[in-house]
């Protein structure tokens, strides 16, 4: 959001990979993009990727796996690392559709103090494509007080990992527990979704740590 407010008058679209399993929230700030420049939106089918490979984890059981079942034998489910997910889902698809669109530049909200990020930075040529990091080396306190300029700052914008994308995830544990415990009592659907994929995941592992 710091970026579209940044680059607002330059951009010429935005690219949203929808995965079918994002909170109210999202869309949300989907829509405010709308409000400043197109939104180019990709459907990406994480439901079969998961049905076929597996629940995301950030620690994956090798037996567990499509592949490793395939050599051990057949689990009550199969568990995926969290990379291959989201990289099938979301930057994948969201490659494809810019390298498909003619896309010459993609700006980023990359930040250097997070925990998750590219190994790129400002300015480097991935697939073709020069990846723009305009707010890269800002705080995430520095964020937070440019978008206060911008907009009404979101509630959900406080917790860790506020990028609500798919609200079944079962990774990014350390990242998670305040995001976890907010949909609990906010959507508790939603929370029994993710409760049924985690025990699900909880259980391989202690399967395979006893084996």
């Amino acid at each position: 959001m710091a970026c579209l407010f940044l680059m607002r008058d330059t951009l010429d679209c935005a690219i949203y990979v929808d995965t079918g399993y994002a909170y109210p929230e999202t869309l949300a700030m989907v829509d405010i993009a709308r409000e400043m420049l197109p939104v180019h939106v990709v459907k990406s089918d994480r439901a079969g990727q998961n049905e076929r490979e597996g629940i995301p984890a950030d620690v994956v059981p090798i037996d567990w796996t499509r592949f490793g079942q395939s050599v051990s034998s057949v689990k009550p489910s199969r568990i995926q690392g969290y990379l291959g997910c989201c990289s099938e889902n979301v930057s994948g698809p969201l490659m494809r559709a810019a390298l498909d669109m003619g896309v010459t530049e993609l700006v980023y909200g990359e930040r250097f103090d997070e925990s998750h990020k590219s190994t790129a930075t400002d300015g480097d040529v991935v697939c073709g494509i020069k990846r723009l990091h305009p707010i890269e080396s800002w705080s995430a306190a520095e964020v937070m007080a440019y978008l206060a300029t911008k907009m009404d700052v979101p509630a959900h914008f406080s917790i860790k990992h506020s990028s609500l994308d798919c609200y079944d995830c079962t990774a990014y544990r350390s990242e998670s527990k305040d995001r976890i415990e907010w949909m609990r009592v906010k959507y508790p659907d939603f929370y029994a979704q993710y409760s049924a994929r985690n025990d699900a995941l909880t259980g391989a592992l202690k399967q395979a740590m006893e084996a």
